[in-house]
């Protein structure tokens, strides 16, 4: 099933919190207003996990497709933020193990002396330079510390919000993000100072 959305709108232009009930009954202004307003979330989630640009731009709109037609079956009683992250941290995990599988299935294609695939042109395509070295650093970090520090420390959200997304104890969250943050810090220098922070939040 496909979609047409239209894009996300400048960072000056927030629309309203959209209806979720009528989000899921398709009314086509509610959905407008949803998609303008989670979708740069929803990337900005899937930039963080995945740690590239062109990989982050297709599972977002894989994940808001999911998240729409997966609308009427969410618990009303859970938060909606926790339960957003959680479906869209599944979708990048799902697509961590499909390239981790592609990988695989390509370097047994090279052993057998059948020709590579040709590189994405989009992946190859130059990035800003702090962008750069902050995938590259993400990239460093195990799956579960990228998530913990996108969740905390990208996003903002609380230790037992992390937990719950994550799936594991809030003691574990601080001690992934302990892990995530010392390793940045030790390939970033101080181009991102704010990653000195504790766990001063929440």
């Amino acid at each position: 099933m496909t979609r047409s959305h239209p894009p996300s709108p400048p960072s000056s232009e927030v629309p309203p919190t959209p209806d979720l009930d009528a989000v899921a009954r398709g009314e086509p202004d509610a959905v407008d207003a949803w998609f303008r307003r989670e979708h740069p979330e929803v990337y900005r989630l899937c930039l963080g996990f995945l740690a590239d640009t062109a990989e982050a731009e297709d599972v977002a709109q894989d994940a808001m497709l999911h998240l729409l037609d997966h609308l009427d079956a969410r618990d009303p009683g859970r938060p909606w933020r926790a339960w957003r992250n959680t479906l869209v941290l599944n979708r990048c995990r799902d697509r961590r193990r499909r390239v981790a599988a592609r990988g695989r299935a390509e370097e047994a294609a090279a052993a057998a002396g059948l020709p590579d695939r040709l590189p994405d042109p989009a992946a190859e395509a130059e990035r800003g330079e702090v962008r750069a070295a902050l995938a590259a650093a993400l990239r460093s970090l195990s799956p579960r510390e990228r998530e913990a520090f996108v969740l905390r420390d990208l996003e903002g959200v609380s230790t037992s919000e992390a937990a719950l997304a994550l799936g594991v104890g809030e003691s574990t969250v601080r001690s992934l993000l302990t892990l995530a943050r010392r390793r940045l810090r030790n390939l970033l220098g101080e181009r991102l100072p704010g990653l000195a922070g504790g766990e001063s939040r929440g």
